[in-house]
């Protein structure tokens, strides 16, 4: 159970001011009266989860989606990689080596070698948490790719969840020109009913929560104005979700 500095008087001192004594008698929950949201693509496998994220993602939200292996994952994003900083190196061969920043994630650091990304043309950083917010954000800023682990994939919504965490500051997936989600296609869950389960079984077991849950769907995009479409306005103009078929 995490620790919660001052919960009881700050709870005692609310109770005081409505006047009433503090109620700790759990409030029982009603049963629901439909329940369509666990229903909805309930029984489907990874692999008609994992083939439904990539329709949707490719036609309604722009997106690249790659399927590899665990073997095929550091070719993979070299590829990807080399796909979002190449041209602009090729079109001006005095400009500086394009930059990739890494989530430092042991999860993600234990499926390949950031240093294999590295080139003269291409350098590639880790996130490093003991150095601070301000010179990981300055890298993030100058970055074209950011490469990030992500908690689950939506298959309804072609979107991935991120958890808030030091070793991998927000800034990886909203900074750089393009944003690129490593996710095991065990982590493939239905929607967001099973997401936000997941938080709930966490919160109930007295496991930390993350200070922070992002849910991302493709590029950076609105349609606030005349319901036109434009991509890139708040974050990355470019992703690319690459699921691991074999973990």
């Amino acid at each position: 159970m995490s620790d919660i500095i001052n919960r009881e008087r700050f709870l005692d001192n609310i109770a005081a001011k409505l006047g009433r004594p503090r109620q700790t008698t759990p409030v029982e929950r009603p049963p629901l009266r439909y329940a369509c949201h666990h229903e909805i693509m309930a029984g489907k496998s990874s692999d008609e989860l994992k083939q439904i994220l990539i329709d949707y993602t490719r036609k309604a939200l722009g997106a690249q989606v790659l399927v590899t292996t665990q073997a095929g994952l550091t070719e993979s994003l070299r590829q990807v990689c080399a796909g979002y900083c190449n041209d602009e190196t090729a079109a001006s061969p005095s400009r500086a080596p394009s930059e990739t920043l890494v989530s430092a994630d042991t999860r993600l650091l234990a499926l390949f070698d950031p240093e294999q990304l590295d080139t003269n043309d291409h350098r590639v950083h880790v996130w490093d948490p003991q150095r601070g917010y301000g010179p990981n954000i300055e890298i993030a800023e100058r970055a074209k790719v950011g490469i990030v682990y992500a908690e689950q994939a939506l298959a309804e919504s072609g979107t991935m969840v991120l958890y808030s965490q030091p070793a991998q500051g927000r800034a990886i997936s909203l900074l750089p020109e393009a944003s690129v989600f490593v996710v095991p296609k065990s982590a493939l869950v239905a929607r967001l009913t099973q997401a936000t389960a997941e938080l709930h079984r966490k919160a109930q077991q007295g496991e930390r929560l993350p200070s922070c849950v992002n849910f991302v769907s493709g590029p950076s995009s609105t349609a606030d104005i005349e319901l036109i479409k434009v991509v890139g306005v708040h974050g990355p103009i470019h992703a690319t979700y690459v699921i691991i078929d074999d973990l």
